[in-house]
């Protein structure tokens, strides 16, 4: 009688299992997408990253990994396309907030930078109050 109390728990972790295996597969392939992309290996980033996107596809931090290596390549215009659509499903991602920052101020786009910059900060994401500060001089310059 004892052996029947542990079917259902059995029959959980079965069905649990597939779930577990792509959660697995999917932070792997982050993992060496991160991997490929501080080695400087920008391609086989991508196709980590998209990799990960078929399994979890509407994920705004993998989106935002593939706008980081398209920075990296010096492809902005693809970057900040891949920023907006994270922000599309989460709107208070703020890490592609930052990442958009980031480009606009290599852009040289200060307001924007800017503007970008204080909503990550704004949403929980570190950083430094000096960088804004510098920001915001960069910005005022311009005007």
């Amino acid at each position: 009688m004892k052996r029947m109390a542990y079917v259902p728990l059995a029959l959980l972790f079965l069905l649990l299992l597939p779930g577990l295996s792509a959660a697995q597969d999917v932070q792997s392939s982050i993992d060496q997408g991160i991997k490929h992309s501080q080695a400087g290996r920008y391609d086989q980033a991508l196709q980590a990253f998209d990799q990960a996107l078929k399994l979890k596809p509407n994920d705004p931090a993998i989106i935002t990994y593939k706008a980081t290596v398209y920075y990296a390549k010096g492809n902005n215009a693809q970057a900040v396309q891949l920023c907006e659509q994270a922000l599309k499903l989460n709107p208070n991602f703020a890490r592609a907030y930052y990442q958009r920052g980031m480009i606009y101020d290599k852009q040289e786009k200060f307001d924007q930078a800017l503007a970008d910059l204080k909503k990550a900060k704004s949403l929980g994401y570190g950083i430094d109050s000096d960088f804004i500060a510098l920001m915001e001089r960069k910005a005022s310059e311009r005007k």
